[in-house]
């Protein structure tokens, strides 16, 4: 499953962006370092699925929005349980 990918750099950065939450609390809300979320802000990394996850939560980004390009059932009802 390491391959699957919900992050799309550009849309979550606006997301973050008009909601006011800064890469500090995003990290200190996931647990992740502070230079690894700038990394993935600055495109220089992606997350992993784990952190993707995790982010969305800390971001209020619907389920339905953060799947809509993965198709196989079983990785969204895998990713579904985690985020639920």
């Amino acid at each position: 499953m390491s391959d699957i990918n919900l992050w799309d750099r550009e849309s979550w950065d606006a997301i973050r962006r008009a909601r006011g939450i800064g890469y500090a609390e995003i990290a200190e809300a996931t647990g992740i370092t502070y230079k690894a979320v700038t990394k993935w802000f600055y495109g220089e990394r992606t997350p992993s699925l784990r952190s993707q996850i995790l982010m969305a939560k800390v971001l209020n980004i619907p389920l339905a929005e953060a799947l809509k390009n993965i198709t196989d059932p079983a990785v969204r009802s895998a990713i579904r349980s985690v985020i639920l």
